[in-house]
């Protein structure tokens, strides 16, 4: 019984120092360096958020290729046309082709911008709404190109 003792505790031992390893080598960095300024700005925005009754629409599937993208906005039920709106596109399993780009009003809070969607796979789209350089709102969506 001595020796299954002697052969599993440096297996063990071995398996432990491994998996810290491993560990510490692939840390995708889920905590966040600055948690409380961070959640008080989102608080703050969702507050102003609501106060204006903002709805962003979802974009319509993202497809492989040049994409119009159009985004509804409105403000209790009537288009929001006060700010100044940008969206994010970036692929998950790559930054290279990250995009931030303004968006164009064509209506009255209807926003739409041309995008390149040059491979497949999980693209992540981000709306952000400013209005005097403060953000108002951000809307996120993913989409898989096929």
């Amino acid at each position: 019984m001595k020796i299954f003792f002697y052969i599993v505790y440096p297996i063990f031992f071995f398996a432990m120092a491994c998996g810290i390893y491993i560990a510490y080598k692939s840390a995708d960095g889920l905590v966040d360096n600055n948690y409380y300024e961070n959640s008080r700005r989102y608080f703050q925005t969702k507050a102003l958020e609501e106060k204006l009754g903002m709805a962003v629409s979802r974009p319509s599937t993202l497809k492989l290729g040049h994409n119009v993208i159009r985004i509804n906005t409105t403000s209790h039920g009537k288009p929001y046309g006060e700010g100044t709106l940008s969206i994010f596109i970036g692929n998950l399993s790559s930054t290279r082709f990250d995009s931030t780009m303004s968006m164009q009003q064509i209506y009255p809070g209807i926003y739409q911008v041309t995008a390149t969607i040059p491979f497949r796979g999980v693209w992540f789209a981000r709306v952000d709404i400013r209005q005097q350089q403060q953000l108002i709102t951000s809307k996120k969506w993913f989409f898989d190109v096929k």
